[in-house]
């Protein structure tokens, strides 16, 4: 295998922001692959700075957050929405503003 996705499978993770559950795992596997920790470790309800992101990792899932949503945010986003909730629920709200 190449290591693409299969298009129903490349399909599902885009499109994950549809729901306020997809942003979450999103970036739950994000913050996983960030700070080597297991998926199923990282809590949505937990502050980010309980997972130790330097400000390299924050900046960089900003950066990231901004090219898979499409969408122009500011560089505190994580600091305004200390948590995987919080800042799931802020994202799918203004997605659901600009489709």
């Amino acid at each position: 295998m190449d290591g693409t996705l299969s298009p129903p499978v490349a399909e599902a993770v885009t499109r994950a922001w549809e729901s306020i559950a997809g942003i979450e795992r999103w970036i739950c596997a994000h913050i996983a692959r960030a700070t080597r920790m297991p998926e199923s470790d990282i809590e949505v309800g937990q502050p980010f700075s309980h997972y130790a992101l330097d400000s390299v990792a924050t900046v960089e899932l900003t950066a990231d957050l901004e090219d898979w949503l499409e969408l122009r945010l500011p560089p505190t986003l994580l600091w305004d929405y200390p948590t995987v909730a919080a800042l799931a629920r802020h994202l799918h709200g203004l997605k659901a503003h600009t489709q």
